[in-house]
């Protein structure tokens, strides 16, 4: 079953509100999450990715897809946020209040998330194909 029109507008809408809600968070505690040294830099990475998964479990259950879609769904919700942190990034100490510097290691944080998502996705997908 392919994820219609309507759905993929519905995800996509979620995906940048999650996008916006990392943003706002990102404004306020982005000094501590990303300039206090690797422990935390870690620590965020992991949280983040194990947010984004949790989160992307509870959106399918919630838009009752089944797991078969895991993939196609991740990278729908997962797209408004890669586009628009071309631009975040391009602009970082301006939009974040950020020292320069940070940019390497949001933007390695960000990949990470995205990465650990899209590979979520892929094995829910596969596992649900093997069923």
């Amino acid at each position: 079953m392919a994820v219609t029109t309507k759905e993929t507008t519905i995800l996509a809408l979620m995906g940048f509100g999650i996008w916006v809600s990392g943003v706002i968070t990102f404004r306020f505690g982005g000094a501590l999450l990303f300039e206090s040294g690797l422990p935390i830099l870690l620590a965020s990475g992991v949280g983040i990715a194990i947010s984004v998964c949790l989160l992307l479990r509870t959106t399918m259950s919630w838009r009752k897809a089944p797991a078969a879609q895991a993939l196609a769904v991740a990278t729908i919700m997962g797209l408004p946020g890669l586009f628009c942190d071309v631009v975040y990034i391009l602009n970082f100490s301006a939009l974040t209040g950020l020292k320069p510097t940070t940019a390497g290691p949001f933007a390695a944080v960000v990949i990470f998330g995205n990465a650990v998502l899209l590979t979520y996705g892929l094995v829910t997908a596969a596992r649900a194909a093997r069923a």
